[in-house]
């Protein structure tokens, strides 16, 4: 019967039973074919009155049919910028003629594409987890992202302070970039011993000359500028864009199947792009924009507030630090100091304040205000770092609260947006774990991304993963944080970890976790 259908009206048909090839409905399909077996469609009147009949009726079985599950993918014509698959619901026809856009779909948790079409991925923020998480999408998944960055230039990162890279974190690092790990390596100062003064008795722990036996890595003490440069030049050797001036203003994320788009600071048309990962630090407005809206999970003071600056280490300032590492000193309840040998001729030292959580009357506000406040009487128990004070000029003084989520976030993915870094788990730097625990979920995406057959699948691997081990770490943190406000030792709550324990599972239990497809296909 093919065969006695007029040309124009066999083109119909094949245009028609195409489309109903596209929508995978059998209901839709044979609907279209009865009708056209029964017109006939010998004239081109009748062509068009049953072209018209046929889209009424596929419109309506299609919502019908189509409404409890995804449809076929339809692609979006390539003049309005869209390179993957995007699939199509229903009841999002109706919603995207109004906005002037016919293939726009609704969010839903269905299956979200081939990692195949995942190439336009921005990452938010240029800090050590923005540039951590670019270099191993490059080098595991071959993806070349965008970072955006909201400072106007490099130099705006300033010094930055001074932190440890225990040997998870290091581990992490190497399987990012050798060539970034063995120049942070030869940087930082290898940590051997940590000495404790308190209330009179002083006490130094050496096992940590033995970790490179026990876990395969050192830790190092290391300016986070120096650790930063590092993955600066690795990703612009990798000729990875990052772009100044990049501040995020908006995400919309409601379309699962399509890209996800974003606007920044003064610029007039919205970017597009596949994935979009949020690793713009504690403050970040990735994580307001899309998973805290409320502001329910925002860091939050613990209580305790710090001056700190990062100097040159010269022969006046070498005499007060401790040349295998870091020193702690607490003469009395309500301050401490914190001194590093950051290596490369740089030390860093750190005074803290203990206060009431939330109160922030006097929190110094600049340079000089933070010096005067160390040569001042609530200081006056530690000599030594009233006189490091006094030798470091007054621009290089800082001073900030301590905050902290107080709980963990339920899940850091959003359709194609998820968090990473301290914008998904911000703690305190008591633990120093801010930078390591970034550069562990940096490389556990991309292996993630690597290892999965889907985007879905993916990003369900990752946050599988990293999501349970950070909330351990800053659980802990939560805990330790409290328990330092804490006159009583009755009062303080009991852990699930001791510090040996937590040892063990930090630096026992080290990353990356591949996801179950990529062993079967091996």
């Amino acid at each position: 019967w093919i065969g006695s259908i007029s040309p124009p009206s066999h083109f119909s048909f094949l245009f028609l039973h195409q489309l109903a090839n596209e929508l995978s409905s059998t209901n839709v399909r044979v609907a279209i074919i009865s009708l056209i077996m029964a017109n006939r469609l010998r004239d081109i009147p009748r062509l068009m009155l049953t072209l018209s009949a046929a889209l009424l009726l596929l419109m309506i079985a299609s919502s019908m049919v189509l409404k409890p599950h995804m449809g076929k993918c339809v692609q979006r014509e390539p003049s309005r910028g869209w390179t993957n698959w995007q699939r199509l619901r229903p009841r999002s026809w109706f919603k995207g003629i109004r906005k002037g856009n016919f293939f726009r779909a609704t969010q839903d948790t269905s299956e979200i594409s081939s990692l195949k079409g995942i190439k336009n991925v921005a990452i938010i923020g240029a800090g050590i987890g923005g540039l951590a998480t670019a270099i191993a999408l490059h080098e595991y998944c071959g993806i070349t992202p965008v970072v955006l960055e909201k400072r106007e230039k490099y130099a705006d990162f300033g010094k930055g302070t001074g932190i440890s890279v225990a040997p998870h974190g290091l581990h992490a690092l190497k399987n990012i970039h050798e060539g970034a790990y063995e120049k942070a390596l030869a940087t930082g100062k290898w940590m051997e011993a940590l000495e404790t003064e308190a209330y009179g008795n002083i006490k130094v722990d050496d096992t940590l000359i033995d970790w490179p036996d026990k876990y395969g890595y050192p830790g190092i003490l290391i300016r986070w500028a120096d650790l930063h440069q590092v993955l600066m030049d690795t990703a612009v050797e990798l000729q990875i864009p990052i772009q100044f001036s990049s501040k995020l203003e908006e995400i919309d994320n409601e379309a699962t199947h399509g890209p996800v788009q974003i606007r920044l600071q003064g610029s007039p048309e919205p970017k597009e792009f596949d994935l979009l990962i949020g690793s713009d630090g504690i403050n970040s407005m990735a994580r307001r924009l899309i998973f805290d809206p409320d502001l329910e999970y925002e860091p939050k003071p613990v209580g305790r507030w710090l001056t700190r600056a990062v100097i040159p280490a010269t022969p006046e300032v070498q005499k007060y630090i401790q040349k295998r590492g870091e020193k702690l000193c607490i003469r009395e309840n309500r301050h401490a100091f914190l001194l590093l040998n950051l290596g490369d001729g740089w030390a860093k030292w750190c005074a803290y304040t203990k206060v009431l959580p939330g109160d922030s009357t006097y929190i110094p506000k600049s340079g000089k205000e933070s010096r005067d406040y160390m040569l001042g009487e609530a200081f006056a128990l530690y000599p030594e770092v009233q006189h490091l004070a006094e030798l470091t000029p007054e621009e290089e003084v800082y001073s900030s609260d301590l905050k902290q989520m107080d709980a963990p976030l339920d899940t850091w993915i959003s359709n194609r947006v998820l968090l990473l870094g301290d914008a998904a788990h911000a703690m305190t730097p008591t633990l120093g774990q801010g930078a390591n625990m970034a550069m562990e979920d940096a490389l556990q995406l991309a292996v993630s991304l690597k290892g999965s057959e889907t985007l879905t699948e993916a990003l369900k691997h990752y946050e599988s993963i990293r999501l349970p081990r950070t909330s351990k770490v800053l659980d802990y943190n939560i805990k330790f944080a409290r328990d330092q406000n804490l006159e009583k030792e009755e009062d303080k709550e009991q852990s699930f970890f001791s510090p040996d324990e937590f040892e063990k599972y930090i630096f026992g239990t080290m990353g990356p976790t591949v996801p179950e497809p990529a062993i079967k296909r091996s």
